[in-house]
């Protein structure tokens, strides 16, 4: 049978070459279950000038603390609750907060802030600081986090001052000690100045997941 051919006038089109699913790159690291941000509120860091929630992390791990088998976190979370943490709902950020990856043994879980890149041979995770930090003080101005009460301040300040003073009485004698006492110093007055303008304002209405 006579072949037949188009009246394209041989106007063929191609496309780039992809490769075949089971060759396609997966990250070399250990695979790692979903997890969710949680805070306590006694959980807080100065970064810069300001008071910033140190998140904690709830990680859906099968079988390990708590998680059932098939990676069920209701017991984590109600005991969590019940140790004061709030959970982070992953919808607080557009498209979501935590990230899977495609790893050689299975799914690898990481912020939406973390990049994993291939360097030399070895997987390296670059960090976007400063929009992670943004994420933080975005969470406290919408309310999911609360403004902590201000003895859990004064308790990391005071424990600051305790430091500095332990500086200040071994800097005679301890060079090392005189070399660091002005950066510490700094440190617990950018600290009390922070508290200030953290209580400025009243706090947001919260609506974390608790």
């Amino acid at each position: 049978m006579a072949a037949t051919f188009g009246t394209g006038g041989g106007n063929f089109s191609g496309t780039a070459a992809t490769r075949p699913a089971a060759m396609r790159d997966l990250l070399p690291m250990p695979s790692s279950g979903p997890w969710w941000f949680m805070h306590h509120p006694a959980r807080w860091l100065l970064v810069g000038d300001e008071w910033l929630p140190a998140l904690g992390k709830m990680v859906a791990e099968p079988g390990i603390n708590r998680v059932d088998k098939d990676g069920n976190t209701d017991l984590v979370e109600v005991g969590k609750r019940k140790q004061g943490w709030t959970i982070i709902p992953w919808e607080v950020e557009p498209g979501g907060y935590c990230i899977a990856w495609d790893g050689q043994n299975g799914k690898v879980h990481l912020s939406k802030w973390e990049t994993p890149n291939m360097i030399a041979g070895q997987v390296r995770v670059k960090s976007d600081e400063a929009a992670y930090w943004d994420f933080c003080r975005r969470l406290v101005a919408e309310g999911h986090i609360s403004l902590p009460d201000a003895q859990f301040i004064d308790v990391i300040i005071e424990r600051q001052a305790q430091h500095v003073e332990t500086l200040r009485s071994s800097a005679p004698t301890h060079p090392a000690s005189a070399l660091v006492l002005p950066a510490e110093e700094a440190k617990l007055a950018k600290m009390e100045a922070a508290k200030e303008r953290l209580y400025a304002n009243e706090p947001a209405p919260k609506r974390g997941r608790k």
